[in-house]
């Protein structure tokens, strides 16, 4: 059975891997493992806000998590502490994941070089593909132009 792992970091782009992870999750009959990273160095400075970071995160999985369980996925939650680059690669070799899925920083977060730089660094240690996930935009239409914009249905309804 294929194993699909999706690294998340505070952040709206690890949402959109999460739904993706979900999705392919239900074609292909995967098991799904969540997995939020908190930056170690961040985890002793304010208590208070961990905890934020950890409740905001987990309400926000919490309908996608319920989703694929009501679907007959295996879903699972995880938290860790530490650099994110090192945890994945420890939970892929330790779960045997065949998949990885991470979203892609977006371009006003600015730090697309550094995400390029961290790929290359997990991926020269783990044994398994890769799927990096960019955040869907819809592009406004101007008067008089199409105003065509993606429609996602569930069509087993």
């Amino acid at each position: 059975m294929e194993k699909i792992l999706v690294g998340l970091y505070p952040g709206k782009t690890s949402l959109w891997a999460a739904v993706h992870a979900l999705n392919l999750s239900k074609r292909i009959n995967a098991r799904l493992s969540f997995l939020l990273v908190i930056d170690h160095a961040a985890k002793g400075s304010d208590e208070s806000l961990m905890r934020q970071v950890e409740a905001s995160m987990k309400s926000s999985l919490e309908s996608l998590i319920e989703e694929g369980i009501s679907d007959g996925i295996s879903v699972d939650y995880y938290i860790t502490y530490g650099q994110y680059d090192n945890e994945l690669v420890k939970f892929v070799k330790e779960n045997k994941i065949s998949m990885l899925v991470v979203g892609s920083p977006t371009p006003q977060e600015g730090r697309f070089d550094a995400f390029e730089d961290l790929l290359e660094k997990i991926r020269h240690r783990i044994d398994c593909r890769i799927e990096v996930v960019h955040e869907k935009t819809v592009k406004k239409q101007g008067k008089g132009e199409d105003n065509v914009s993606p429609v996602f249905a569930d069509r087993r309804k």
